[in-house]
């Protein structure tokens, strides 16, 4: 028996919810630091490290992931063969 696009959906994002939180859990306890006092406040931005040293967490807001996640799901469930 086959479960259901929505079940699967459901799962999957409270999963990858799961996943994020544990994330900035672990980003709030140990906080990188780096040291590259060579570069220029923009170069360290496109590199992905604000100009006091510590690294950027999200590259992109919350939406777009999201945007980006549904767009995945959806090509994976359209790359399935029914059998």
């Amino acid at each position: 028996m086959r479960q259901s696009i929505y079940l699967i959906l459901a799962t999957t994002l409270i999963k990858a919810d799961i996943n994020r939180e544990l994330r900035k859990k672990r980003k709030l306890l140990r906080p990188e630091k780096l040291q590259y006092l060579y570069l220029t406040a923009h170069l360290m931005r496109d590199i992905g490290i604000q100009p006091d040293g510590f690294v950027i967490g999200e590259r992109f807001p919350s939406l777009v992931q999201a945007k980006r996640t549904v767009r995945y799901l959806r090509y994976l469930h359209h790359l399935k063969i029914d059998t």
